[in-house]
């Protein structure tokens, strides 16, 4: 682990401590900071060849950094958020509560409750005869 992600990893456990449902020692992958990165692009309105040429990369460097399968450099975070108008900090904050949403199970229950129900469906004739 490199110092930098170190770093961002003591400082987004001090600030997400206090939050309900984080856990203490969080770990972020390489394809939960690709996911935030993307979704930060999207909020910038920034496409890829951008984000390439913001790099100084080739577009299939991007694709394999932002799906996960190789890892940002943080260099290269920085320049994302120099690009984005936002910290590197932002961006994992970002990978964090991604991370935290896809890793909590729903209650099944719950969602066959839900779910299961159609809305639209009308009442059967009996019921509807007795009002």
């Amino acid at each position: 682990m490199g110092e930098f992600e170190s770093v961002v990893r003591e400082i987004v456990r001090e600030e997400l401590a206090a939050a309900r449902g984080v856990p203490a020692a969080y770990s972020l992958s390489a394809k939960s900071i690709g996911a935030a990165v993307r979704a930060e692009c999207a909020r910038a309105g920034k496409n890829r060849s951008e984000l390439a040429e913001a790099l100084g990369v080739s577009r299939p460097t991007i694709a394999g950094r932002l799906s996960g399968a190789y890892e940002f450099k943080q260099g290269e975070l920085e320049k994302i958020a120099d690009l984005l108008g936002i910290t590197p900090y932002n961006i994992v904050e970002s990978a964090c509560l991604g991370q935290r949403i896809h890793s909590e199970t729903a209650d099944q229950s719950e969602v066959a409750r839900v779910f299961n129900r159609d809305a639209w469906a009308q009442p059967s004739r009996a019921r509807a005869r007795r009002k």
